[in-house]
């Protein structure tokens, strides 16, 4: 049974509908981990098939894509700029839309998760441009000065606390103002995933044919825990805000979300060795 429209009808009530917070929980996590994977398929198959219509032979791989020959000067920058353009896209379109919003399940839960991890993705290249990823790539092939990357991280930072807030309204709606239950919503699953989404990253950094260097390991394994911590980074935000409350309405396990993990985590290492495309 979905959740009525509060705007046709405003619902007044404690927030808790009749989910515990342990299904929160677990819900919450594996929407967390399905959600970011998702995002990071959809960034860089958008700089496979960019580099590919510049004419390189793209390679995927679970985290990243090699091109032969190596892009460079323009082309390198708007084939490094296609990843995170698709994921501010993608998660801009999806947090207009919202199709499954007024159901409470763990349909609309996975759907936010991927709006948001994809806004985050975009947010976080901007933050690590003085150092590392897609947005450093097209300062240097633009020849832009280095100073450059320093305002992009300030917008970078900027979009974050952005982005924690618009989840934050997300919390109060789906969970009220229970401090309990915003913790399994939002802060508790960023905990949990952390040292899932390490070790996942681990295993395909040793199994993947893409040689990366310690420092690009490093910044693939930052980005992973930068992805989703708009979770924590919530509950600043969430106390100031005044939602109409459209209570979840998940199951105790979401056995298809877990399905859909295990494919998706299989996938990831089934292209250890590259899919090529041009």
């Amino acid at each position: 049974m979905a959740n009525p429209d509060p705007r046709a009808a405003p619902a007044v009530g404690s927030g808790t509908g009749g989910t515990t917070n342990p299904s929160i929980l677990l819900n919450s996590v594996v929407a967390l981990l399905l959600g970011a994977a998702i995002t990071v398929l959809f960034h860089e198959l958008a700089h496979w098939l960019a580099g590919a219509a510049l004419g390189s032979q793209a390679s995927l791989f679970a985290f990243g894509v090699t091109y032969d020959p190596e892009l460079t000067g323009s082309r390198s920058a708007i084939a490094a700029a296609a990843g995170p353009v698709a994921s501010l896209l993608l998660g801009s379109v999806m947090q207009v839309l919202q199709p499954f919003r007024f159901r409470g399940d763990f349909a609309h839960l996975l759907w936010i998760w991927v709006a948001c991890t994809s806004l985050m993705e975009a947010a976080t290249y901007l933050v690590i441009t003085p150092l590392a990823g897609d947005t450093a790539t097209i300062v240097a092939a633009m020849g832009w000065p280095a100073w450059v990357a320093w305002p992009a991280a300030a917008v970078g930072v900027a979009a974050m606390l952005g982005v924690a807030h618009q989840w934050a309204i997300h919390a109060v709606r789906l969970c009220g103002r229970d401090l309990t239950r915003l913790r399994c919503f939002s802060w508790y699953p960023w905990l949990i995933a952390i040292p899932v989404q390490i070790a996942l990253v681990l295993g395909l950094l040793t199994f993947a044919r893409m040689q990366l260097s310690p420092a690009e390991q490093v910044v693939v394994v930052m980005a992973g825990m930068a992805q989703t911590v708009f979770g924590p980074l919530s509950m600043v935000f969430a106390s100031r805000l005044d939602e109409l409350e459209e209570p979840l309405l998940v199951k105790g396990v979401p056995w298809l979300g877990v399905a859909g993990l295990l494919a998706l985590t299989v996938w990831n290492f089934a292209i250890s060795g590259g899919v090529r495309i041009g």
